[in-house]
């Protein structure tokens, strides 16, 4: 079975659009107003190597905005858990066994305005 990196990565990315309320981008246009939520990026690891491909994929997202305070970069990191947490995600390669968000954080960008918020899913894939 191929590799399911890209396709999780395409469904993960329709769940967010179809779910979060801001735009959504895997390349942040040089225009792009606040609110949005980037894809950063995704660290691979072989769960088992002697047995079927299984990945622990660890893949981080960021919620970026220039309200005023953290309301806001919470408010889409809650909708980021909502849309993912131990959710089905079907995949055209490969399947999702388990999607569990694993951290949430936020701080403020040292411009004093923009808030920034990290989201990182755990999420265990077997091709």
């Amino acid at each position: 079975m191929a590799d399911p990196s890209f396709a999780l990565q395409v469904a993960l990315f329709d769940r967010l659009v179809a779910e979060v309320s801001c735009p959504i981008y895997d390349s942040v246009p040089m225009d792009a107003s606040f609110p949005y939520v980037s894809l950063d990026y995704e660290i691979s690891s072989n769960d088992d190597s002697l047995a079927s491909r299984r990945d622990i994929r660890l893949f981080y997202l960021s919620v970026w905005s220039d309200f005023k305070g953290q309301e806001e970069v919470k408010r889409l990191m809650a909708e980021i858990d909502a849309a993912t947490h131990e959710r089905p995600l079907p995949l055209t390669a490969g399947r999702v066994v388990s999607i569990r968000v694993d951290r949430k954080q936020t701080n403020r960008e040292p411009d004093g305005v923009t808030c920034q918020g990290s989201v990182t899913l755990r999420i265990i894939t077997q091709h």
